[in-house]
């Protein structure tokens, strides 16, 4: 039987990698062995595990942790593959935010490869220690705000990965040089960016050219630096957000070419209005296009005066083979799209419709139950619909 005692640092070193980071860290008192080893470790994910900060104790004992952690002279020499604190709470009066710049300075000496920084109340960032980064692959951020980015320049050569939640920049062009500073970015997702100054961007916004999947906010950046995507998702799907800048609107014409998309996922809000003008508009531009799912939103209010359209997109005629559309209201415009793609979709092998959970009074359940005689272009389409409110739930092949 083997003695843990006998392994070499390296397994045990894995093997505290996968405790949370407070466990591995009480096991410094087993011997003069262990005291270095939570200290070496490539992998210092500290997350959730009830530190909140509330007063200046708290905020020293938990500084002393971190700095014995980060700036521990046993692991200055070995590389970091990962650097991650989630989920604190903190009291922002009670900080010295400048501490933070340096635990990230400290894992860049590391050559720190993944940096996920994950906070329940906003803390303030230096742009060029964050933002200047040579080994970084993934950068992942939450309630972080920017300070102005006009004195430094980004340099992420490496960076694949960018998820931005409830960051704030100074302005959209601070935004935009973040997002173009990563030279090779393959995955880009965005939520609740602010910017505390208006600046309107101009010219020419050249798309992202290794980019392979984006999930954004419509209204917080442009949607032409998205052209070479694969996989799109569009949270606040409106035109309103689309064409807020007219420099961008005028040389994109309301919408550029996506080329490269396959899968488009729609979200609408809670309140507004939804427009099939505006979906099929965007796929007359998405000509691979082959999945297509729409989710409406909680008391939306869908435009009643779509017709159909004389010409049919070439993804639906040509691509298409999955569609789905939630929150569908049993009225005649949702019916009208619906009906829309089952008979113009020659190679749809699915069409999935789900009843909204908030029917109006104004909806018609003739409207949902129509859609099963509903003639359908391709043989092999299966038709699944689904209600809640008028309990039906229907699955049927056009074979």
């Amino acid at each position: 039987m083997v003695n843990i005692e006998d392994l070499p640092n390296e397994i045990l070193t894995h093997i505290l990698s996968l405790l949370p980071f407070k466990e591995a860290f009480r096991t410094t008192i087993l011997s003069k062995r262990w005291r270095p080893l939570p200290r070496s470790q490539a992998v210092l994910n500290i997350k959730d595990e009830g530190v909140y900060v509330y007063d200046t104790n708290d905020w020293f004992r938990f500084r002393q942790f971190m700095d014995t952690i980060i700036f521990s002279p046993h692991s200055q020499h070995l590389p970091l593959t990962s650097f991650s604190y989630l989920n604190f709470r903190f009291t922002h009066r009670l900080l010295d935010y400048s501490i933070f710049d340096q635990w990230i300075e400290a894992a860049k000496q590391r050559h720190v490869k993944h940096l996920s920084l994950f906070f329940l109340s906003m803390v303030p960032l230096t742009p060029s220690t964050i933002f200047c980064c040579k080994t970084l692959v993934v950068l992942r951020l939450m309630n972080v705000s920017i300070a102005k980015m006009s004195c430094c320049s980004v340099d992420l050569p490496l960076v694949k990965d960018l998820y931005l939640s409830r960051v704030r920049f100074n302005d959209m062009k601070s935004l935009l040089m973040l997002i173009y500073g990563c030279r090779i970015l393959e995955i880009l997702r965005t939520s609740y960016i602010e910017t505390s100054e208006e600046v309107t961007v101009v010219g020419y916004l050249k798309p992202l050219s290794k980019l392979i999947k984006a999930d954004i906010h419509l209204s917080e950046v442009p949607l032409g630096i998205f052209c070479n995507a694969k996989f799109l998702a569009i949270l606040d799907f409106k035109m309103r957000n689309i064409l807020h800048n007219e420099e961008i609107n005028s040389y994109y014409k309301g919408f550029p070419v996506f080329e490269n998309l396959t899968d488009l996922k729609l979200y609408w809000l809670f309140r507004g209005i939804h427009d099939w003008h505006l979906v099929v508009k965007i796929l007359r531009n998405c000509p691979k296009l082959q999945t297509l799912l729409i989710v409406k939103g909680i008391d939306l209010t869908t435009k009643e005066d779509w017709e159909y359209p004389f010409h049919v997109p070439e993804c639906v005629s040509s691509h298409l083979t999955s569609c789905s559309i939630a929150g569908y209201q049993a009225c005649e415009a949702d019916f009208r799209f619906a009906t829309y793609i089952l008979q113009n979709a020659i190679f749809l092998q699915v069409m999935t419709i789900r009843h909204t959970f908030n029917p109006k009074p104004t909806e018609s359940f003739q409207f949902l139950e129509d859609l099963h005689s509903c003639q359908r272009i391709s043989p092999e389409c299966k038709l699944n619909v689904s209600s809640s409110k008028f309990q039906i739930k229907c699955s049927n092949s056009n074979k």
